[in-house]
């Protein structure tokens, strides 16, 4: 089947080409991708910084949402027409597997069901909000705690409507960025325990040591640095966020307070699938919403222009998504 595709093609570039994916095989399905997110994985790639681990030009794309257009032999869990979530290939330019394409291939056994509703696909997307669910399962919140979050951007804000559902008894968010304290802010009305604080002015210093769990989002190294001067004496930090640089850190100053330090990406998960599952409810009830978060969706051929404000973060951008159908 010839299809449309968008490759990373060098720093900076993409390109749109046709390729010919595969029928799908034994227990897999065809699906239709109506629309695929641009994680920060993906401008990572763009901006060129992933070609140690893979050469240019490859296309990959892990946020994809659709509908199932074909059922390969063996598969009953699905019918044509399902609406589904799209899981990462566990190749990365797999041709027929990648998401940033009008057709993908996935195996029945990790699609993920979703309701058919009149919403628009990209306020579908569940992989982000399973990485969130995740984090909040490495690092549970206990009733009464007070927490953190140093970085609310998308990811961030995220787990911000799910602390807000937590039992937590104050959050803090911290952030630098206006679209970012903008949208933490509206979330005050709904929830008196949350605190904005704008991170790129003094941090008061009642609130350094004050915090059961802060959850570092940004990947930044003062967000970082600042994520460790929030926590308490026997308090727990959950690196949230992909670093793509080394950072020096005091171990003796962990040790010395007691510091439980927790690596919460999804490859720690112990049953990431698990995660999805029970982001659908969340997310069908209303109660975590990608609608306010997504700010530029395009047309693949609207892609460097969005890819470019993802990357410089200009244009008031958080999240942009692809739509393919």
């Amino acid at each position: 089947m010839n299809v449309k595709s968008l490759w990373y093609t060098g720093p900076e570039q993409l390109e749109l080409r046709k390729i010919e994916i595969p029928e799908p095989g034994p227990y897999e399905l065809l699906v239709k991708v109506e629309a695929c997110g641009i994680c920060t994985w993906d401008l990572f790639i763009y901006s060129g910084g992933f070609r140690k681990m893979k050469e240019f030009p490859f296309y990959f794309g892990h946020e994809g949402v659709g509908t199932v257009a074909a059922l390969g032999p063996g598969v009953t869990r699905f019918k044509t027409g399902d609406r589904v979530a799209l899981r990462e290939s566990s190749e990365i330019g797999a041709i027929g597997y990648g998401h940033m394409a009008e057709y993908a291939v996935q195996q029945e056994d990790v699609l993920v069901p979703l309701p058919r509703d009149a919403r628009n696909p990209e306020t579908w997307m569940i992989e982000p909000v399973a990485c969130c669910v995740n984090a909040l399962d490495l690092a549970p919140v206990k009733p009464g705690m007070r927490v953190a979050l140093v970085g609310s951007g998308f990811m961030g804000s995220i787990l911000l409507q799910l602390l807000a559902i937590s039992p937590a008894s104050s959050v803090c968010a911290f952030d630098v960025r206006k679209e970012a304290l903008e949208y933490a802010r509206s979330l005050q009305g709904e929830n008196s325990t949350l605190q904005v604080y704008d991170a790129s002015r003094e941090v008061d210093r009642s609130l350094e040591g004050a915090f059961d769990i802060v959850f570092e989002t940004a990947a930044t190294e003062p967000a970082f640095r600042l994520a460790n001067r929030l926590v308490k004496t026997g308090g727990t930090i959950g690196i949230f966020s992909w670093h793509h640089r080394d950072i020096t850190f005091d171990f003796g100053d962990w040790h010395v307070r007691g510091l439980t330090v927790l690596n919460t990406s999804p490859a720690a998960a112990p049953d990431f699938t698990e995660c999805f599952l029970r982001s659908v409810p969340l997310m069908e009830s209303g109660r975590i919403s990608l609608e306010p978060l997504v700010t530029h969706v395009g047309t693949p051929e609207e892609a460097p222009e969005i890819f470019q404000n993802g990357l410089r973060k200009t244009d008031g951008y958080m999240k942009g998504v692809i739509r393919w159908d």
